[in-house]
């Protein structure tokens, strides 16, 4: 179920190391790549796991413990707002997943992402508390 969790929560990011930065028109260019997560927590509670982002245009696939996922999980930037919103699936009412409303950071080589998993509204920050109904993702490029 941890896992079941994880890759669902695995539509979001975040970084280490270099300077932040995000509203650039570069953003989209900057979320292309392969992208290692550092660490994810879910509602205050950690949630390891061996995940990647493989990020190409304006979709990404996730690769869980090795295994590349078939199906894209599309995304839009919002630069200007540092907003990011995804759909990877329909879900029953109640449930995580679906369409989820985030906002990011992006650096060259670190990506930090954090998710409403209720999908209805922006985070106004990046605080994935007990709680809150928020996933914070932390992501290093892959060189």
């Amino acid at each position: 179920m941890r896992l079941f969790s994880l890759a669902c929560l695995c539509v979001l990011l975040t970084g280490c190391g270099g300077r932040l930065t995000s509203g650039s028109p570069d953003d989209q260019s900057r979320w292309q790549g392969t992208w290692k997560l550092v660490s994810a927590t879910e509602s205050g509670e950690p949630r390891p796991g061996d995940l990647e982002w493989v990020v190409d245009g304006d979709h990404y696939n996730i690769v869980l413990d090795q295994q590349r996922h078939a199906d894209p999980y599309q995304l839009t930037l919002d630069p200007g707002h540092g907003r990011v919103d995804v759909f990877h699936h329909e879900t029953p009412p109640g449930t995580y997943g679906g369409k989820l409303k985030g906002i990011y950071k992006v650096s060259e080589d670190s990506l930090l992402v954090c998710f409403d998993l209720t999908g209805s509204y922006y985070p106004d920050s990046f605080d994935a508390g007990p709680g809150s109904r928020r996933a914070l993702f932390q992501f290093q490029r892959e060189h």
